[in-house]
């Protein structure tokens, strides 16, 4: 039930951006970039596509699996996967998106060594 209503919402959204000009686009864009951290991210993702950006990906995801132990931070599963999600349907970059994956496995790995799970015998 939800979804035709999500598209009936699009569609109105659609129409009444149709009214606008090349500059009021430009300022709901704009309004949208500083108005949450993760649309800013978002459109840096999309649009300029640089190292820069995977690197910002991947340290959340690195900070998420394998936190700093004094820091008190609980490790998250959950944003580290988030984190994935939002680049893939970001850029739509199969590679980038494999190379997050593989940080994802390697800074558990790192986790898994620091306890000592692999000396037990």
């Amino acid at each position: 039930m939800k979804a035709p209503r999500a598209k009936n919402q699009w569609t109105a959204v659609g129409k009444r951006l149709d009214t606008f000009d090349r500059a009021g686009l430009l300022k709901l864009i704009a309004d949208l970039y500083n108005a949450a951290p993760e649309n800013r991210r978002f459109l840096e993702s999309r649009l300029l596509a640089d190292a820069a950006v995977i690197e910002q990906y991947r340290r959340t995801i690195v900070r998420a699996i394998f936190p700093d132990p004094f820091s008190h931070h609980p490790i998250s599963v959950r944003n580290a996967s988030a984190a994935i999600a939002h680049y893939r349907r970001a850029t739509g970059d199969p590679a980038g998106t494999t190379d997050l994956m593989l940080s994802f496995v390697e800074a558990g790995t790192e986790q898994s060594a620091d306890l000592g799970y692999g000396d037990e015998g």
